[in-house]
C-alpha cells in the first residue's frame, strides 16, 4: 500500500512538473498588443470577456492549457478562422498566452459597490 501511494505521489510530481513546463514564457503587455493589432478583440472583447450575439467566446481569464489554446487557433473549431504561422507566429501566439493568462478574473456586479447600490 504505502509503495502504489509513493508511486502515486511521484506520479503527481511529475505531472505538475510537466504542467509548468507546458506554460510558455511570453511577453503579456506585447501579447495586448497583438490581440488588438490582430483584431481577436473584435470576437473575442478587449479583456477576451466574449462577444455579444454569439460573436465569440470567452477567452479570458484562460483556463486551458497553452497547447490546446495553439490547436484552436491553427485548427480552429467551428467557425473561428485559421490562424497559419504566417499570420501569427509561435512567439506571438505566446505573447497572446501571456496577455489572455494575465487577465484576473472579474468581480460579480454585485460585488462591485457602485452597481450594488444602483436602483
Amino acid at each position: 500500500m504505502t509503495h502504489s501511494l509513493a508511486r502515486l505521489g511521484l506520479l503527481a510530481i511529475t505531472f505538475a512538473a510537466t504542467c509548468a513546463l507546458a506554460q510558455p514564457d511570453g511577453d503579456a503587455e506585447r501579447g495586448r498588443k497583438l490581440f488588438m493589432d490582430k483584431m481577436c478583440f473584435t470576437c473575442h472583447g478587449t479583456l477576451g470577456q466574449g462577444g455579444e450575439r454569439g460573436s465569440g467566446p470567452q477567452v479570458a481569464p484562460a483556463a486551458w492549457p497553452y497547447e490546446a489554446f495553439v490547436q484552436q487557433i491553427r485548427h480552429p473549431r467551428q467557425d473561428m478562422p485559421r490562424y497559419s504561422a504566417k499570420y501569427v507566429s509561435d512567439d506571438e501566439l505566446r505573447d497572446m498566452y501571456a496577455y489572455l493568462t494575465s487577465i484576473k478574473p472579474w468581480r460579480p456586479a454585485r460585488e462591485i459597490e457602485l452597481l450594488s447600490n444602483a436602483p
